[in-house]
């Protein structure tokens, strides 16, 4: 069993917190506007809510890769 480490609970609220963004959008102005947010050449909110998804899976794998070297004894 793998024991938590700092990096995935990053992960994860990196996750959590970049969705918030997208969903309230969906429920505000509707898919169409979505879809226009993303698609817009603008830097948009909906835009670096995706880089942030991203660097939330980056830490997840890095934090269960390092997850093995962390707890190992020497």
């Amino acid at each position: 069993m793998r024991r938590p480490n700092v990096l995935t609970a990053f992960g994860i609220l990196f996750l959590l917190s970049s969705a918030i963004m997208p969903i309230q959008d969906l429920i505000v102005w509707g898919p169409e506007y979505v879809e226009w947010f993303y698609v817009s050449p603008e830097i948009t909110a909906e835009k670096l809510s995706i880089g942030v998804m991203i660097i939330g899976v980056i830490f997840i794998v890095i934090g269960y890769i390092k997850a093995d070297s962390l707890y190992t004894v020497r």
